[in-house]
């Protein structure tokens, strides 16, 4: 493999480059657009998160479907079948992402599940990867709220809080994570 070319050293015109730019359109916009505007803690986020690719963009209808979920009752996660479904189907957002934003919606029917959580409970590597087939994602999600309850009736935890629990204690008697391409 030929050595990296540096820009000093190429002879087009650089800017031509730029007609290739396609990274976040729609926040990038906006914040190349701040003049005049002050930096709140929310914009501050919304730049962090364009500079980790991991800005979400949900429409009204995705929205109102997780807003939905907090009538839900324990053991009823199927019911969100279709509102999960849509989720990870935005960009940025993938298994751990989407079952923290129905964890935080309604934390009696789900909780988060990540590479911690995931380790903790089943003693082996959370093999989810952006590529996986949605359905196998929400097969496993599911499986796992399932065996979450479990878990809970076994050793007398608070379901509404088994997450933290189970990202704690993999830490503390698991170690820390390879830094592999996962980066939930």
């Amino acid at each position: 493999m030929p050595p990296p070319i540096r820009v000093s050293e190429f002879d087009g015109n650089l800017s031509e480059f730029l007609d290739n730019y396609r990274y976040q359109p729609i926040l990038t916009r906006k914040l190349d657009h701040l003049e005049g505007v002050s930096f709140t803690p929310e914009l501050l986020n919304e730049i962090v998160l364009w500079k980790v690719d991991r800005y979400v963009s949900l429409n009204r209808d995705q929205l109102f479907g997780i807003d939905a979920l907090r009538n839900l009752k324990p053991g009823e996660h199927d019911k969100a079948r279709s509102v999960l479904e849509g989720l990870l189907d935005v960009h940025g957002v993938d298994l751990p992402m989407a079952s923290t934003f129905l964890r935080f919606r309604n934390p009696s029917v789900f909780q988060i599940i990540d590479r911690h959580a995931f380790r903790a409970l089943y003693g082996q590597d959370y093999k989810l990867y952006p590529q996986t087939a949605l359905k196998k994602k929400i097969e496993v999600y599911f499986a796992y709220l399932d065996d979450l309850r479990r878990l809970c009736d076994a050793k007398d935890l608070d379901f509404n809080t088994v997450d933290r629990v189970l990202y704690v204690f993999d830490k503390e008697t698991n170690g820390g994570l390879s830094k592999g391409k996962i980066t939930e």
